[in-house]
C-alpha cells in the first residue's frame, strides 16, 4: 500500500471485504483539480465571545424549519423542547426561521443574510443554538454548512412523526437525570477488514488518537474514567460493536468503518438506498444497518462520532463528482473511478442516513450522531499540502475531550469545524497571492482543496445543546487533588507539592488583606457552587445573586486558587 495514496471509506454493501479505490488513488491527483472553491460567507455580525458558550441565555437556541404545512407540522412535534429551552434561555422568545428546500452554497449565504441575519442589530438576541428540523431534501444542507461557520448548529429526521417525539421525549428525559458519579467513557472502535482505507485510518487517526488522549488523561488533561480501544484484528464482529456498545453509563464511542455504497449491481430503486448507504460496513460479515438496531441499547445517553462514507447522509450532489470525472477525463484513473461515480447521487432527492436516524429515535440510543455527508476520505486528519503527510488526529481528539468534557454538542462540534475555516482561509490567501501576480502552487491547492472538502462534510444530527451528563465537580481539573482542609470544601484549593524533607521552620505566612464581599461569604460560596457544576451561565448567576458578572468572576477566580484564605477570610 504506498505510503501517499489516498483513501476512501466506501465499500459495496454487497462486497465480503473489498473497497471501491483497493487500491487507493494516487494522491498527486488533487493536484489537477483547477475548480476554485466557494467561499463561505463570513459573519454579519460578532457573537459576543465574552459570554459562557454553554451558557443558553447568553447564546440562545432557535430552530430553523421548511416553508408552509410540513415546518408547521415539524414545531408541533418538538413543542416540548421548544419549552424547555425558552425556560433554559431566561424565558426569552424561541426565534423560528423558514428555509426553502433547495439552495446551494450561494443561494445559503444569500438566505442567511436576507432572513437569518440581515445585520440591522447586535446579535443579542440571535441563536447561536441553531436546531434544524427536517430532511436534507426538507432544509438544504447548504444551510447547514453555511450556519455552522460561526454557530452551534444540528439536525435532527426522521421518516415519521414517531422519531421526532421519541427524540425529543430522550433527550429530555436525560436532562431530568441526576448527574454521573463518574465522568463519561471514550470508546475507540475500528473495523480492522484489512483494506487499505481502514488501514491507513487506523495508523493516521486512531493509533495516534489514542496515544494522544491516553497522555492527557495521565496528565489529567483530558476528563474520560475511561479510554478503551476494541475492535477484533481477526474478523471483524458486529456482535462485539452491540457488545461495546450497549454498556449503560453514557460515554462517546468514535467508530472507523467503511460505509456501505451502491451494491455493485447498483441499488434496486431509492428506497433500498435511502435504508442502507452509510450503513457500517464489516466485510465478510456483512452490514450493521439501520433494520439490525431496534431497540436494543447502543450507546445509550451518550455520543456517536462515525468516520465512514455517507455514515450521516448522502447529498443531492457530491462535492467530488466534478473532481472525479475531470480526473477521470484526464486520464489520471478509470476503471475503479467508474464504480465511485455509480456510487454518487445523481438526479435523487438528499436524506441523513437511515443507521443514525434509527440510533436517535432509539429509546436506548445517543443523545447526538456525528458523521459525514458524501463520501469520506482520508484528508481530514492526514493532510499532504507540506509534501509529506502529516497526521492530525488531535482535531477529532479534540471533539472528544469536549464531549467528555460536559460541553454542549454543539460548542464540541465546532472543534472540528473550525479546521475547515483554517483551510478557507488558506486558500483563499494563495487564490490572491495569484491574482497579485505570485506562482500558482498547483500541488498545495489541490491538496488544500480536497481537505476543505473533506472537512466540509461532516455534520452533527441531534440538538446542538445536549451535552453528556458528567459529575457535579468535573468542569474543575485541579492538577493535583487538594488536601483535605475547610478552604477546598467545594473541591478548590491549592494543589499539594510532594512533602519536602525535613527543612528549617518556615518564616510566617504573610496574612492575606481580607476583600471586600458583595454579600455574606457563604452565600457567595453558594454562587461559586453553581458555577463549578456549569449547569447554568455566569451571567444568570450572576443576575440572581446581585452581583456585577465581572466582580464575581474576578472573585471565583481567587477562590479557586486558595479557598477563603485567598479572600482573607477563614
Amino acid at each position: 500500500m504506498p505510503a501517499n495514496d489516498l483513501h476512501l471509506l466506501l465499500s459495496h454493501d454487497d462486497d465480503e471485504g473489498g473497497a471501491f479505490l483497493e487500491g487507493g488513488l494516487p494522491a498527486d491527483a488533487a493536484a489537477q483539480h483547477e475548480e476554485r472553491p466557494e467561499a463561505r460567507p463570513g459573519p454579519t455580525h460578532l457573537w459576543d465571545e465574552g459570554d459562557d458558550p454553554d451558557d443558553l441565555v447568553a447564546q440562545r437556541w432557535g430552530v430553523i424549519v421548511p416553508e408552509g404545512q410540513t415546518g408547521d407540522r415539524l414545531l408541533e412535534l418538538a413543542r416540548p423542547l421548544l419549552e424547555a429551552r425558552r425556560a433554559a434561555q431566561g424565558g426569552h422568545e424561541i426565534k423560528v426561521f423558514r428555509a426553502p428546500a433547495r439552495l446551494d452554497m450561494a443561494g445559503a449565504a444569500r438566505w442567511r443574510k436576507d432572513v437569518f441575519d440581515r445585520g440591522a442589530d447586535l446579535a443579542v438576541d440571535l441563536p447561536r443554538y441553531q436546531l434544524i428540523l427536517g430532511d436534507l431534501d426538507q432544509v438544504p444542507f447548504a444551510i447547514q454548512q453555511v450556519q455552522q461557520s460561526d454557530g452551534f448548529v444540528g439536525r435532527i429526521a426522521f421518516p415519521d412523526e414517531r422519531g421526532y417525539e421519541a427524540y425529543v421525549h430522550k433527550i429530555l428525559a436525560a436532562e431530568r437525570a441526576a448527574a454521573l458519579p463518574s465522568p463519561p467513557h471514550a470508546t475507540f472502535y475500528t473495523v480492522h477488514d484489512g483494506t487499505a482505507a481502514t488501514t491507513a485510518t487506523y495508523r493516521a487517526l486512531v493509533r495516534p488518537g489514542l496515544d494522544l488522549v491516553r497522555r492527557r488523561l495521565e496528565a489529567g488533561q483530558f476528563p474520560a474514567s475511561t479510554i478503551e480501544e476494541r475492535g477484533r484484528a481477526d474478523v471483524p464482529s458486529p456482535d462485539e460493536l452491540f457488545e461495546v456498545a450497549s454498556r449503560p453509563d453514557p460515554g462517546v464511542l468514535f467508530s472507523v468503518s467503511h460505509g456501505a455504497g451502491a451494491p455493485r449491481e447498483g441499488w434496486k430503486n431509492f428506497a433500498e438506498q435511502r435504508a442502507r448507504q452509510g450503513a457500517m460496513r464489516f466485510g465478510r460479515e456483512g452490514t450493521f444497518a439501520a433494520s439490525e438496531l431496534g431497540e436494543r441499547p447502543f450507546a445509550p445517553g451518550g455520543v456517536w462520532f462515525m468516520v465512514a462514507c455517507y455514515g450521516g447522509g448522502t447529498p443531492d450532489r457530491s462535492a467530488y463528482r466534478h473532481w472525479l470525472e475531470r480526473l477521470q477525463k484526464l486520464g489520471h484513473y478509470g476503471g475503479e473511478a467508474e464504480e465511485v461515480l455509480k456510487a454518487l447521487p445523481r438526479n435523487a432527492p438528499p436524506f441523513i442516513a437511515s443507521l443514525p436516524r434509527a440510533a436517535l429515535a432509539n429509546p436506548n440510543g445517543p443523545l447526538a450522531f456525528l458523521g459525514h455527508v458524501d463520501l469520506a476520505w482520508t484528508y481530514s486528519f492526514e493532510e499532504r499540502d507540506a509534501g509529506t503527510p502529516i497526521a492530525r488526529p488531535a482535531r477529532f481528539m479534540s471533539v472528544v475531550r469536549s464531549l467528555v468534557r460536559g460541553d454542549r454538542v454543539g460548542l464540541a462540534f465546532r472543534e472540528l469545524v473550525r479546521f475547515f475555516e483554517q483551510a478557507n482561509t488558506e486558500l483563499t490567501s494563495l487564490y490572491d497571492h495569484e491574482a497579485s501576480g505570485g506562482r500558482r502552487d498547483e500541488v498545495r491547492l489541490g491538496h488544500l482543496w480536497m481537505l476543505r472538502q473533506d472537512l466540509s462534510g461532516y455534520i452533527l444530527l441531534g440538538d446542538p445543546a445536549v451535552r453528556l451528563r458528567v459529575p457535579k465537580a468535573q468542569k474543575s481539573t485541579p492538577v493535583e487533588p487538594p488536601a483535605p482542609t475547610a478552604a477546598n470544601i467545594l473541591g478548590f484549593g491549592q494543589a499539594q507539592a510532594p512533602a519536602p524533607a525535613p527543612a528549617p521552620a518556615p518564616a510566617p505566612i504573610a496574612q492575606v488583606e481580607p476583600v471586600a464581599l458583595p454579600m455574606e461569604l457563604e452565600r457567595l460560596e453558594e454562587a461559586f457552587g453553581h458555577m463549578l457544576v456549569g449547569e447554568r451561565g455566569h451571567k444568570e448567576i450572576a443576575k440572581e445573586y446581585g452581583i456585577e458578572l465581572g466582580e464575581l468572576r474576578k472573585l471565583f477566580d481567587r477562590y479557586k486558587k486558595g479557598g477563603r484564605g485567598s479572600l482573607g477570610h477563614t
